[in-house]
């Protein structure tokens, strides 16, 4: 009340405020970063209010943003297409015609809308034949790239996000992928025919972190396949959608609401024979998803090599001289917006928990989120803990210091991404502002300083004025900048 007398409003005005805001983020996913879950962005239109209604359309159009170019101007117009994509569209989901690919297949945190990314690609970085993504979080960048002919490179100190951008950015061929298929169809025949375990060992729920009952059947019959022809890889894959289809039946679970005197069941609707299934569909999908993947990497003139991801905090990074790219194109953390590393842990330990460690020890980007087994007093290996840049906790933790340590983090791995172009080469940033930074200046003024000029950008808001003239944000203010190397 104190709070509403201050800016104005009664008691109601500020009730109704608030639940537009929670029908607008119900309907466009929580502002511009979020996205519906449905395919065709249609299915929230029977639980929402007219008013609420014909609000989204309104925002959904360019020019209900407030949209600002500077630079040049043809580049400047480029990048607000861009934006406006990223903002009608969220990160979660791909525009209607857009080719899905492996796009959103996998738990990430947040991204770039993959079609902005494609149009950054071709519209503002286009004759690149190289990219590096030094936060590359769910592979959007790493994957549209492929399907554009071009070598990309990708980074990022989350062993989740590496894990993810892994599975996304794979190209098995046909033969590889029957064979996980099939594999996945015998496990799932495995488990419907095995007994239900009622009682596990105390060090298997320590090394497993507590997988849900109904789970353990199948996972335990894909622990019984591992090793087909593909060894690794397709055990990997395979581990990968697990972790996927009990995510899935989690999130439905946390929204229904449990029958009366029934408790919710923990991880499938109707036990272990259910998720057996959940768990080929799973596949089945992943599989369809490879295969247009597949399929758009191979219409390029020449087609791109496997991605190259590495699991590491990107100012420890290094590309050799011979490596450099023509371009550089990467959505940032934002300052004191998300932990990173916080729910890297949390998936691992929850719908990551099914994935095996019982296999051979994985090699390479996935390593890290494979090989480790969940603590059980939560002292995690280094490696989940320390290298995020801009974290939340890092507020938490100090606040007073918190502006200069962003700065410095700014001018760090800004080095890096100065030191991996090409001369001439061009870096496109997606960064939003948060913890009262005006990230684009922070950004501008560290960039200057390893020879990054600022060619053009270009900023959105969202805001909404109320009958007494108080604006509020609506949504996080949000810049993309192209800088060239000089």
């Amino acid at each position: 009340m104190a709070l509403a007398r201050a800016r104005g409003l009664d008691a109601r005005a500020l009730a109704r405020t608030r639940t537009r805001t929670r029908n607008v983020a119900r309907v466009i996913g929580g502002g511009p970063r979020g996205g519906s879950n449905d395919a065709d962005g249609r299915a929230w239109r029977d639980d929402v209010d007219d008013e609420t209604l014909a609000y989204v359309r309104k925002a959904s159009t360019a020019s209900s943003f407030e949209e600002r170019a500077f630079g040049d101007d043809v580049i400047g117009e480029k990048l607000l297409r861009a934006m406006r994509v990223q903002w009608t569209h969220g990160f979660a989901s791909t525009p209607s015609g857009f080719p899905r690919c492996t796009h959103g297949f996998g738990e990430i945190l947040a991204g770039m809308q993959p079609a902005a990314c494609d149009l950054i690609l071709r519209d503002v970085l286009s004759g690149s034949t190289s990219v590096l993504d030094p936060f590359a979080g769910g592979g959007t960048t790493l994957v549209c790239a492929a399907t554009l002919g071009m070598r990309a490179v990708g980074t990022d100190v989350s062993p989740l996000a590496c894990f993810v951008s892994a599975h996304r950015c794979w190209r098995p061929d046909e033969t590889t992928i029957d064979e996980m298929v099939h594999r996945a169809s015998a496990a799932r025949d495995l488990a419907k025919s095995a007994e239900e375990q009622s009682v596990e060992s105390d060090a298997e729920e320590a090394g497993d972190g507590g997988v849900p009952r109904a789970w353990r059947r199948i996972r335990d019959a894909l622990r019984a396949s591992n090793g087909g022809v593909s060894g690794g890889r397709v055990d990997e894959s395979l581990w990968f959608c697990m972790s996927v289809a009990l995510q899935r039946t989690q999130k439905s679970q946390s929204k229904a609401r449990p029958r009366k005197g029934k408790g919710k069941r923990s991880g499938g609707s109707r036990g272990g024979e259910d998720n057996a299934d959940i768990f080929y569909k799973v596949v089945e999908e992943y599989a369809d998803r490879l295969r247009q993947f597949r399929a758009m990497c191979s219409t390029c003139d020449s087609q791109a090599p496997d991605a190259e991801i590495h699991n590491i905090d990107v100012r420890r990074f290094k590309l050799a001289d011979e490596a450099k790219v023509d371009a550089v194109l990467t959505s940032c953390p934002y300052p004191a917006v998300y932990d990173y590393l916080s729910f890297a842990r949390k998936v691992r330990a929850g719908s990551g928990a099914v994935v095996s460690t019982s296999s051979p020890r994985s090699q390479g980007p996935t390593s890290s989120y494979v090989n480790t087994v969940v603590p059980g007093d939560r002292n995690w290996p280094k490696e989940w803990m320390e290298g995020e840049i801009g974290s939340r906790r890092a507020l938490r933790s100090d606040p007073y210091a918190f502006r200069d340590a962003w700065q410095r983090e700014q001018e760090e791995w800004l080095e890096v991404v100065a030191h991996s172009l090409k001369p001439r080469g061009r870096a496109c940033i997606m960064v939003g502002d948060g913890a009262n930074i005006d990230t684009r200046a922070s950004m501008v003024s560290a960039a200057e300083k390893f020879g990054l000029k600022t060619l053009a950008g270009a900023t959105m808001k969202l805001t909404t004025t109320t009958e007494s003239g108080n604006v509020y944000n609506q949504a996080r203010t949000e810049h993309l900048i192209l800088f060239e190397k000089h």
